[in-house]
């Protein structure tokens, strides 16, 4: 069995996998939720996974998991979050919330920044 570095097998009643990472917080705009029933809608904090990621928090109901993604453009860097699970297959786009910590290690992996949070998905 393959098990990643950062998933533990957790054996409860359910035997779900669970995930351990950095805790962030959603900040969302007060004027509602454009992300199309995105995690944004539903969770105020996320759990950050990966490589080279502190293995701290662990994911639930209420917390699910992200990953950041870095890629290179013409004019730069640019770092956005998105989450972990896809159930429609489709690709990511900007929902209009943002992920931040003020965990120093936050601040390490993303240049501390907030990062915008890409949990929209079009049917």
């Amino acid at each position: 069995m393959n098990i990643s570095r950062n998933v533990l097998k957790i054996t409860g009643f359910r035997g779900d996998t669970m995930k351990k990472g950095l805790l962030a917080y959603i900040l969302k705009d007060s004027l509602g939720d454009c992300s199309n029933d995105g995690i944004s809608s539903k969770a105020q904090r996320v759990i950050i996974v990966g490589d080279n990621i502190p293995k701290i928090f662990e994911t639930d109901e209420k917390t699910p998991a992200i990953k950041i993604v870095k890629r290179n453009l013409s004019n730069g860097e640019y770092i956005h979050a998105e989450p972990l699970e896809n159930p429609r297959g489709n690709g990511w786009m900007a929902g209009g919330a943002f992920i931040y910590s003020c965990d120093s290690r936050f601040r390490e992996l993303v240049n501390a920044y907030p990062v915008s949070l890409h949990d929209r998905q079009e049917f």
